[in-house]
């Protein structure tokens, strides 16, 4: 989340330059499309201003962010294998406020305008930041996952389970690698699609298009089922917590009733 204002004075481009760079956009998007690919897009920021996407067919986007801004690719939503979106980030280098993950369509696009907002500033939408350590879902938590130059970043959401995990260069576990958000918002309807948001700086990502494929494989599956398994005993430890409580409070209950009968019936015998 960049910390200007919505419609904040981060440069202005000449109307006839915007007309000219949203066409060179949707030209792109075409020619995307034209060749059999998923469509990665602007969906927040400037046109013209905030980024610049490098492709060719078959090979991954490069983006190079000049300000604070999303790309998208909505249409990759539908391209999850057995119920598992993977997607990859190969991290550049001088990246400021990156904030990476999945989004549904719930997460709002066409905002031809700087806006501060990026992935897992809303509801709908999850993200991870390994340059300030952070996790992102509607706002931010302090999270131990950290990247540099050249690693090559994974992500993947799991629908079936609701689940969104992150990997480091093949690696699923240790150092904040693995499941990082569950939920119902994950199982939506329509799916998830990869996001990516930063304010400077440039990542390489390989949609599951790429012809030259991914560095690494999705996470196993048994990453999901444990991490459901210990959500599972998680959540049963807090309800026989709760349990434990409600009990405690009821048997206290029980215990001044029965103080204040007593009271009572040796009033009554005085």
């Amino acid at each position: 989340d960049e910390e200007e204002e919505e419609g904040g004075e981060e440069g202005e481009v000449d109307p006839a330059e915007r007309a000219a760079a949203v066409a060179a956009e949707e030209a792109a998007a075409r020619a995307q499309r034209e060749a059999g690919g998923l469509v990665l897009k602007r969906l927040r920021g400037e046109p013209g201003l905030c980024a610049a996407l490098a492709w060719s067919p078959g090979e991954a986007r490069r983006l190079s962010f000049h300000q604070f801004c999303t790309f998208g690719a909505p249409d990759a939503a539908a391209a999850a294998s057995d119920g598992v979106l993977y997607y990859e980030l190969v991290v550049g280098e001088g990246l400021e406020n990156p904030q990476v993950g999945f989004a549904t369509d719930g997460f709002e696009s066409g905002r031809d305008y700087y806006d501060g907002d990026g992935v897992g500033d809303c509801s709908h939408s999850w993200g991870i930041d390994g340059t300030r350590c952070a996790r992102w879902h509607e706002g931010d938590e302090e999270y131990d996952f950290e990247w540099a130059a050249g690693d090559v970043i994974g992500l993947a959401a799991n629908r079936a389970t609701g689940q969104f995990a992150v990997g480091r260069n093949g690696a699923w576990g240790g150092g904040g690698a693995g499941v990082l958000f569950s939920g119902a918002g994950l199982r939506c309807e329509g799916g998830v699609f990869p996001v990516v948001s930063a304010e400077a700086g440039s990542f390489e990502v390989r949609l599951p298009d790429a012809a030259s494929g991914f560095a690494h494989s999705p996470p196993p599956v048994d990453l999901w089922g444990e991490a459901a398994a210990a959500e599972a005993a998680e959540a049963e430890a807090a309800e026989e917590a709760a349990t434990a409580e409600a009990a405690r409070a009821e048997a206290a209950r029980a215990a001044k009733a029965r103080a204040e009968k007593e009271a009572e019936q040796r009033a009554k015998e005085r």
